[in-house]
């Protein structure tokens, strides 16, 4: 190998990224929705995919088909808990060839709102991306978004409290933003996985390494936002 395609080499190998491929998108959406009917504790769990130049992205719905508006699209949704909160997940697929598909993004959203009404409120995110190539954003994959504070259960005696302490209502009140831009922290992406604790630590870029993986991820992530949700609402019963 002469100097230039050695250096060709050195080149591609620096900036390119391990990445997961799957054979089927049937057999994914089979394999996901199998999981997420387990870790919901769901009837069945159903499977729509929306084609775009060179890309599928598929979503997933039970019965009765809930809804919600995310980035100008009505979604599908899956319920959580109640008929108050829902799980919108996304896994996005990149065509490469025939029988191969590549992983670009999985997310997994916490809403909340009326089943009737689309205009849900986004809480939450999970999300992993896996670019073609090194990621030098350093951001770090997989992570968490905060969107908004969710709705919990009134504390109590609130009302009573209100009513004993005047002025203390404008004390509450929502002060405006020093940044200018309330949303800002919706872009704040919070590490999932690290290694911080053990000096040197490597990369917080992680990859998908196949799709039993990728599954597996959906599952664990899922039934730990059950997990969570299930703790909030006990520590606001009390």
């Amino acid at each position: 190998m002469n100097h230039a395609n050695k250096k060709r080499q050195r080149a591609t190998q620096a900036t390119s990224a391990p990445q997961c491929f799957v054979a089927s998108q049937e057999r994914l959406a089979r394999k996901c929705g199998q999981a997420l009917k387990e870790a919901l504790g769901l009837d069945h769990v159903k499977c729509s995919r929306w084609e775009h130049p060179g890309a599928t992205s598929l979503y997933f719905f039970s019965s009765p088909l809930v809804e919600a508006e995310i980035r100008g699209r009505n979604r599908p949704v899956l319920p959580l808990s109640g008929d108050k909160r829902w799980l919108h997940i996304a896994v996005d697929l990149q065509f490469i060839a025939k029988q191969c598909w590549r992983v670009s993004q999985v997310s997994i959203g916490l809403l909340q709102g009326d089943p009737s009404n689309p205009h849900k409120v986004p809480v939450l995110r999970a999300e992993w991306q896996i670019h073609e190539a090194a990621d030098t954003s350093g951001h770090a994959q997989p992570h968490w978004h905060v969107l908004n504070a969710a709705e919990v259960a009134e504390l109590p005696k609130f009302d009573a409290v209100m009513q004993a302490a005047p002025g203390f209502e404008a004390f509450l009140a929502p002060r405006q933003s020093t940044t200018g831009n309330g949303e800002a922290f919706g872009h704040f992406h919070y590490a999932m996985v690290t290694d911080w604790h053990r000096p040197p630590s490597a990369s917080l870029y992680h990859v998908l390494q196949d799709e039993a993986a990728l599954v597996s991820w959906v599952d664990g992530c899922v039934r730990y936002i059950r997990h969570q949700l299930d703790y909030v609402d006990r520590k606001f019963d009390q």
